[in-house]
């Protein structure tokens, strides 16, 4: 093996491990970018007062004890609070003005645009099976 071919191995190592570690990071910064957004549309009069509610419900049943799935049980304990997320994230993004959301969402609009779009797949999703 050339000397070229080692540097092009060892930048697709690197390449691949940064792909690992982007998931975890992006997971990292989301959560306190959600909690910022939620304070911040909560605040804001030009948001529903429905939407006001379900982050209120939300906070709720995050900080409640009681949960659907118990959090001790390993892997599933969690799954119903990112699921309860989920609904309500799509739910915010649904029925607040996109000048709204951008505004209190901050710079990283490529994040944004993947919640929405994955926002926009689930409800296709439910749409399809309403029909059938």
């Amino acid at each position: 093996m050339g000397d070229g071919e080692e540097k092009t191995e060892e930048a697709k190592d690197k390449a691949d491990e940064a792909k690992e570690k982007r998931p975890r990071e992006s997971l990292l910064t989301l959560v306190p970018r959600l909690a910022r957004f939620v304070y911040h549309v909560s605040r804001d009069p030009r948001v529903p007062w429905g939407v006001k509610g379900a982050l209120v419900g939300l906070a709720a049943y995050l900080a409640s004890p009681i949960d659907i799935i118990p959090d001790w049980i390993p892997a599933a304990g969690y799954l119903d609070d990112v699921l309860v997320v989920g609904f309500v994230v799509s739910y915010v993004l649904a029925r607040v003005p996109p000048e709204v959301v951008r505004e209190h969402w901050g710079e990283d609009v490529q994040t944004l645009e993947r919640i929405r779009d994955l926002a926009r797949r689930k409800g296709k999703r439910e749409g399809d099976e309403a029909v059938h």
